[in-house]
């Protein structure tokens, strides 16, 4: 109920199951006094033990994602200006955490300054695992991570991976083109704990790719209904904004001239027309 979690521990220990000795309940000044004493060194000795105990050879599956903080404790330096989530104008700090989905535990996190990009630091963290003995590794990564060098390197290392692709880069987008009215209403296509269809399509990643991928395509008509009457509300939105204006002087937003084609006369706005094939 509070937004500082360092603080009112007792009252969440006694709701939840304790590791102390003979489940005591430590006070707040306690918990914030061990967090005081401990540094980088410890951090690491934790880590270090915590992954010994973690039998390797079997398949785990870790699921890997960051965030960013903003910050605005001064002069920190790892707090750097970056791409925030939720940009403030104020340097962040980007956090880390990878998460054996097997077994419900976390087995590693890591932070880093915030302009390295999410992109750029899996490369780290996957040799960060390796370090620590782990070889029967499947990774479920966000689209964040998506990019060819990191691909490559996930294949250096024999890891299995499931990762999102951007819907809007262009092999993506030629995929779900090929592929459309294939499967969306088969019910042997049919993913009923989702109330989702889906496909898996074999095809090459890159051009250079020396193996072929599972691409599983997904539709879903309650979403695909949910965006279309977004943007019908949207469109009529921008038509009636568009006609309280007719005849004034005013220069539409950029947006409205991806749906409509605007006519002016000496700077004034004069009417639309829907761009059909866009819409």
């Amino acid at each position: 109920a509070e937004s500082n979690v360092a603080q009112h521990f007792p009252d969440y220990a006694y709701n939840h199951p304790l590791m102390t000795p003979q489940n005591k309940i430590y006070s707040d000044s306690t918990i914030s006094r061990f967090i005081r004493e401990i540094d980088d060194n410890d951090r690491v000795d934790f880590l270090n033990s915590w992954n010994a105990t973690h039998d390797k050879n079997e398949k785990i599956y870790v699921s890997y994602d960051s965030t960013n903080k903003n910050c605005k404790a001064g002069d920190i330096e790892m707090a750097e200006y970056g791409h925030p989530k939720n940009d403030v104008g104020a340097p962040i700090i980007n956090y880390s955490i990878a998460y054996d989905m097997t077994n419900e535990k976390p087995l590693l996190y890591e932070s880093y300054p915030g302009s390295i990009v999410d992109v750029s630091q899996l490369k780290y963290m996957l040799e960060k695992i390796r370090g620590y003995g782990y070889e029967k590794i499947g990774f479920i990564l966000d689209r964040g991570y998506f990019s060819k060098a990191n691909i490559q390197f996930m294949d250096s290392c024999d890891y299995d991976f499931v990762m999102m692709v951007k819907g809007r880069a262009s092999f993506v987008h030629s995929l779900i083109m090929e592929h459309m009215g294939e499967f969306e209403s088969k019910r042997a296509c049919s993913i009923k704990a989702y109330r989702t269809y889906g496909m898996t399509v074999k095809a090459k990643l890159y051009a250079d790719d020396d193996t072929d991928r599972y691409f599983h395509v997904y539709y879903k008509a309650k979403k695909q209904a949910s965006e279309r009457a977004r943007l019908e509300a949207d469109l009529d939105r921008m038509e009636a904004e568009m006609d309280k204006i007719k005849g004034r002087e005013y220069k539409l937003p950029k947006r409205y001239e991806h749906y409509f084609k605007l006519t002016y006369h000496k700077d004034k706005f004069y009417g639309y027309e829907e761009r059909e094939d866009v819409i």
